[in-house]
């Protein structure tokens, strides 16, 4: 189980990386993990809630994921 500080310092590299590669969240992820030699499912653990709302919003804009009742903003 990773600790607070290694999930934040992740999440920090991934922001880092969104800023700078103007990637969206998923492919930020992805991008760390192919510079790093990492399988994906191995930084799973390392996702933070934050983190993973901004990957669920961009899986959302990209529709991979089902369609849920939200109200127009």
């Amino acid at each position: 189980m990773p600790t607070k500080e290694e999930m934040l310092s992740f999440a920090k590299s991934i922001e880092k990386i969104v800023k700078e590669k103007d990637l969206n969240y998923i492919d930020a992820v992805t991008y760390f993990c192919e510079t790093n030699s990492l399988e994906v499912e191995s930084v799973t653990n390392l996702i933070n809630h934050s983190l993973k709302a901004k990957i669920a919003f961009d899986a959302s804009q990209l529709n991979l994921l089902p369609k849920s009742n939200t109200l127009p903003v």
